[in-house]
């Protein structure tokens, strides 16, 4: 007996809702036309705006290549869709697959924006893998519920897609958005009108001079260390974030909370520091050398940026045409510095590129990939790159010395790259002899618990 049009969609959702939360189900064959393919794809995409939106925050701005990017992934969910159709036996409707792919969507946006917004960070990776886990099971249960048995082929063609397209946005950055921080844009940085600027770059001087003037001399009878940290680019908090981070650290291990520098470029925020800029570093590290005492005193230099292997690291701040920091003009800065014993510690990619240009019996370089390397993280949504979770978060506060932690880096990165089957970074080292004697006989204060 024939059911009734409403009976038949009534079944047809119940079925549906018990898939999505991984029950049996059958009699889900029948999509009934394309309206419920169309209302779940317009629910996915409208939620996806949303909690999009939401994950930027202030300050963005639309950013139309992001409609390339959404094109990709409806050309994923179709050809998984097509993929898994087909390769089933018996074949299946791909209207009925499809309609399968695009109503886990909507779950599968607020379950990933869940986990990025309430989930700690040490568990943000078991619990996508736990959600990847529930979509194998979901994708097994609706097949099943199609054909009457598990289709083992179609499942390990859609993963193998899945995870093709998964390997390859981590390396390309293949992130679907609208929005984008304004120095990615073609449009004017609405963070800072032509006016602003002008203020900005007027109060350069007296910023500096300020925050030099706060900066403690060395301690007499022993050597101190003078932190300096550089945060290249604005439109990402990342690296701001980063820096910061490392002032804190640095000072518990090194006893520098009261020699600190910041330069530091962020969209958010054009008045705290001042700004990041090769001008400002050499002005810095001259006026620095002016207070250390240069047979004993150490500059610990942290650098955080986007960066290329020419060696070049990104400069940039809203609508300011910006110099950028290279290997020469680096080496420059800290030679007419006067500034003998350096610690120096670049976190961006090809930061390797560095090490040849500025190494010397009196320098440690640590850098976060080889020369020919990029490193990972880099992102407006985070608080710390890949380098910066491992080095200045976890390895620097319990390592015992610099060669500790940078092995403890080391091991971490690469462990986290080989389980995310990108190209590994790489991270560089280069330890000179001489410093290696000086901080033998000043070590680091007490490992934090």
């Amino acid at each position: 007996m024939e059911l009734p049009g409403t009976d038949r969609k009534s079944n047809r959702l119940r079925a549906l809702l018990r898939l999505l939360t991984l029950r049996g189900a059958y009699g889900a064959a029948d999509p009934g036309g394309d309206a419920p393919v169309a209302v779940c794809a317009l629910l996915a995409l409208g939620l996806w705006g949303i909690v999009d939106r939401l994950q930027w925050g202030a300050g963005v701005v639309f950013d139309s290549f992001g409609i390339s990017m959404l094109a990709l992934i409806a050309l994923l969910v179709l050809a998984l869709a097509y993929l898994a159709a087909r390769l089933s036996r018996p074949p299946l409707p791909v209207r009925s697959t499809l309609l399968l792919a695009v109503a886990v969507l909507p779950l599968f946006i607020l379950s990933s924006a869940l986990i990025d917004a309430f989930v700690a960070e040490r568990w943000q990776t078991p619990a996508a893998a736990t959600l990847d886990a529930c979509l194998l099971v979901y994708a097994a249960l609706s097949l099943r519920a199609l054909s009457g048995r598990l289709q083992i082929r179609a499942l390990l063609a859609a993963a193998a897609l899945l995870g093709g397209y998964l390997w390859l946005g981590q390396l390309m950055d293949l992130r679907p958005t609208f929005w984008a921080p304004p120095d990615n844009v073609d449009a004017p940085d609405s963070t800072m009108s032509a006016q602003v600027a002008e203020e900005v770059l007027f109060d350069q001087q007296a910023r500096l001079d300020e925050a030099l003037d706060a900066v403690a001399p060395g301690d007499a009878g022993r050597p101190a260390v003078f932190f300096v940290g550089f945060a290249g680019v604005a439109s990402q908090k990342v690296f701001a974030e980063e820096i910061k981070l490392a002032a804190h650290v640095v000072a518990e291990r090194f006893d520098s909370a009261s020699r600190q520098l910041l330069l530091i470029n962020d969209h958010r925020d054009f008045d705290r520091y001042p700004l990041a800029t090769v001008s400002g570093l050499r002005y810095g590290l001259e006026e620095l050398g002016k207070k250390m005492d240069p047979e004993r005193d150490i500059l610990f230099l942290a650098l955080s940026s986007h960066g290329s292997d020419e060696p070049l690291l990104s400069v940039a701040n809203g609508i300011l045409p910006l110099q950028q920091v290279t290997g020469e003009n680096l080496a420059a800065a800290l030679h007419d510095s006067g500034i003998k014993w350096r610690i120096i510690v670049i976190s961006a990619c090809h930061a390797g590129a560095f090490i040849a240009p500025l190494k010397d019996p009196y320098t440690v370089l640590i850098t976060a990939a080889a020369a020919d390397k990029t490193s990972f993280g880099c992102a407006d949504d985070r608080d710390l790159t890949y380098f910066g979770e491992a080095f200045y978060r976890d390895a620097l506060p319990k390592a015992r010395n610099l060669q500790e932690a940078f092995a403890l880096t080391r091991s971490a990165i690469a462990k986290r790259e080989h389980a995310e089957g990108v190209t590994p970074s790489d991270p560089q080292a280069y330890f000179g002899e001489q410093i290696e004697q000086l901080l033998a006989r000043q070590p680091m204060r007490g490992v934090s618990q």
